[in-house]
């Protein structure tokens, strides 16, 4: 294999930073220790004063030592937030997987819960989850009001609660102004002769692109058959206009948290947390569009498990499901925060890379194959290694101006070269014209 030319390195995104909570300070280290071998940053307090001293945590988790310990009621979850200086997700760990202690956790509020016994990759997976919470972006919300002083009224609140208010003065523009801004939620105080917000309700569900959108309509109408109307157009919530304007920002922000914690499920592969197939492909295409106007790099790679089939014949599916959560953890880690990282197929994945060449993108991967190739993986009594080969494609490759099959493609050739290279390898793709 050629080397690959020295470049910079990419400077991997920090561990997300978790704090355990407990009162047996021993079963604590033990948890520690499995998840800092996955890559998490890991702090232990046995006292909730302690947290005020932890920063950039990406979540709390709480774990009782037994039905005596001052943690065993989640409603200590209040006392949790007081100290923490910014919202924190919590995470709940009960003795045990009674409805009694679901339903206390639910009323206390808490973000997570889980029952011993657990197992330490649902552990992982389950922060994974709540901290990708903190990594969303601020919450943009469409505002069509007919109202000059009641529009600006709904812009200052959503503002002073920390959201992108985008104003729409012209019903006539709602379906363009959606298909070119993507909000993640929409607020209508619309009341004319021409329509009213269960109208536009109605129009925005024509469309099967906004079935997910959070509407919220606001209407001084109180008629119950209005309401009626209202749910059986798809409205979420059919509000009085705000005179507690924090009322309609908590409505707003519930909202969309919902919407994207249910969208994180619908894109996301549920073994890994990475992005699925579908969603992948989806990212290359806008990825690929940003690189067009903003005359940026963009490298694809495609990267595949060596001899995964001799693993699961070998040790067990649940054993190769391990290798699978393994790799997929590492790639989060090594990787930016702007990367993009999703389960391909089977053991597969695919990696995009914005702003960045083939060359160095190809670098960095070769850096986590290298270190790959070092975890141990257990089956019962049995340790063993295993491998990666990738193969990197960029737009430079892929020429003129490539669809997003084009750069699949590239890179997938790149990965076949790897293969039959010998495996254990990173491979460049060769540019499209020089391929007969």
């Amino acid at each position: 294999m050629t080397a690959l030319p020295a470049v910079p390195a990419l400077a991997p995104k920090p561990a997300r930073r978790v704090c355990l909570l407990g009162d047996n300070a021993l079963l604590a280290r033990d948890t520690a220790l499995q998840l800092r071998a996955a890559g998490f940053d890991v702090a232990v307090a046995t006292q909730v004063d302690q947290l005020a001293a932890q920063e950039g945590l990406c979540c709390i988790v709480v774990d009782p030592a037994g039905h005596g310990s001052r943690f065993a009621d989640p409603a200590c979850a209040a006392a949790i937030r007081a100290r923490c200086a910014v919202p924190v997700p919590i995470l709940w760990l009960a003795p045990l997987n009674k409805f009694e202690a679901r339903l206390a956790a639910a009323r206390a509020g808490v973000d997570g819960f889980l029952a011993r016994p657990l197992e330490i990759d649902e552990l992982k997976a389950r922060i994974e989850t709540l901290a990708r919470r903190l990594d969303q972006p601020p919450c943009r919300v469409l505002v069509v009001a007919s109202d000059a002083a009641r529009h600006d009224g709904i812009d200052e609140a959503l503002a002073q609660a920390g959201m992108e208010a985008l104003r729409l003065h012209k019903p006539l523009d709602l379906v363009a102004t959606l298909s070119r801004h993507h909000p993640d939620a929409i607020v209508i105080d619309v009341d004319t002769p021409a329509c009213t917000g269960i109208d536009l309700a109605m129009l925005i569900r024509q469309d099967p692109a906004f079935l997910d959108l959070p509407v919220l309509v606001l209407s001084d109408d109180r008629d119950p058959a209005t309401r009626r109307r209202a749910v059986a157009a798809g409205v979420d919530d059919f509000l009085a206009p705000p005179g507690a304007r924090a009322d309609l920002a908590v409505a707003v922000m519930l909202r969309v948290e919902r919407s994207r914690a249910l969208r994180s499920l619908i894109m996301r592969d549920g073994m890994t947390g990475l992005y699925n197939h579908v969603s992948i492909k989806e990212q290359l295409l806008r990825e690929m569009a940003r690189s067009k106007r903003d005359g940026s790099p963009l490298a694809l790679a495609m990267v595949d498990l060596d001899f995964f089939k001799k693993i699961n014949d070998t040790y067990g599916h649940p054993v190769g499901d391990q290798v699978i959560r393994a790799i997929a953890h590492l790639l989060q880690q090594r990787l930016r925060h702007g990367d993009l990282i999703g389960r391909y197929g089977g053991e597969e994945f695919a990696v995009i890379m914005p702003a960045t060449t083939a060359a160095a993108a190809a670098q960095v991967l070769d850096g986590i194959r290298e270190l790959f190739g070092t975890v141990a993986h257990k089956a019962d009594e049995t340790v063993f290694h295993a491998t990666f080969s990738a193969g990197v494609a960029d737009l430079d490759a892929a020429g003129g101006d490539p669809d997003p099959a084009a750069l699949f493609r590239l890179a997938d050739e790149a990965l076949y070269d790897a293969k039959h290279g010998g495996r254990n390898r990173v491979a460049l793709a060769h540019a499209a014209a020089g391929r007969g």
